[in-house]
């Protein structure tokens, strides 16, 4: 497991220089369990199962999935006019590999793409940056455009894998989704901090149900301090440490999706190994 320390300076350098860039999970209960539509949502879930901003108290407008509509995509190179293409600034790259293994290590389906920024994580970004959020630890969450994902557990179709249960954000979401520990991090600075830089999220879960996945989220928790009475943005400087935050216990303000991709669904078969790595990288 990384350190603390290792944990702090490397997610700082991260969010630094994510500010300038930009970046090019449905649900059907099983029939003997009990159906997400009769529940309220948790926080940091949307009505229909999908990881949501979870932010102070329980609202609607917290739960709104339209609130999970990525940006719209940068257009394509050489489509940009010679003005925009210079202030264009730096471009954060968000790549993923799925990996579908057979219990026999055998390769049943591999696919690649790339992620798109969350709107509300411009708004984690800017906390971050501000000194108002600290970031604390990540996720990685698969689901299905429809019908049965690839995990299910008590309510929601959906694959969760974090580097720790036992702390934040897996206990905001591991609880309702099938999870699995282990989530790896792997930073790269380069020969005296001079690149190439990038940092690569990755770990394995193994399906317990057969369905898809459409639908991936890596996922930020972050502390924030928060004025309840008034409003659910940041109130003043955040003074608990990375270190702190990372294993933290309690309830964080914050914590949902950074970066999502729909992609054409993956087939999976129960008992099937899913392997996947999301490397960040910057142009």
């Amino acid at each position: 497991m990384i350190s603390n320390s290792k944990i702090s300076s490397r997610l700082f350098h991260f969010f630094a220089a994510a500010l300038v860039a930009t970046l090019a999970l449905g649900l059907s209960p099983s029939a003997n369990a009990q159906s997400a539509a009769s529940i309220a949502p948790p926080r940091g879930i949307s009505a229909t199962g999908a990881p949501t901003m979870g932010v102070g108290p329980v609202t609607t407008a917290a739960h709104n999935p339209a609130a999970l509509a990525p940006v719209a995509p940068a257009k394509p190179e050489g489509s940009q006019t010679r003005a925009s293409a210079i202030n264009q600034g730096v471009k954060m790259h968000g790549h993923w590999i799925i990996d579908v293994k057979n219990p026999d290590g055998s390769l049943a389906e591999h696919r690649d793409f790339e992620n798109s920024l969350e709107s509300n994580a411009q708004g984690l970004l800017i906390g971050l940056l501000s000194g108002y959020m600290t970031p604390g630890d990540y996720m990685i969450v698969l689901g299905p455009t429809s019908g049965n994902g690839a995990c299910f557990a008590t309510y929601y179709q959906f694959c969760g894998i974090v580097r720790s249960l036992a702390t934040y954000p897996g206990l905001g979401y591991c609880a309702y989704y099938y999870c699995g520990a282990g989530l790896t991090y792997t930073y790269n600075f380069g020969t005296d901090f001079q690149g190439p830089f990038s940092m690569v999220l990755a770990g394995s879960i193994t399906a317990n149900q057969t369905g898809t996945i459409g639908q991936v989220y890596s996922l930020l928790s972050t502390c924030a301090n928060i004025g309840f009475s008034s409003t659910v943005n940041p109130s003043t400087i955040e003074t608990s440490s990375p270190a702190s935050c990372v294993t933290q216990t309690s309830p964080s303000p914050w914590y949902g999706p950074l970066s999502s991709a729909s992609i054409t669904p993956v087939s999976v078969t129960s008992g099937q190994i899913i392997q996947v790595t999301v490397t960040i990288t910057f142009s």
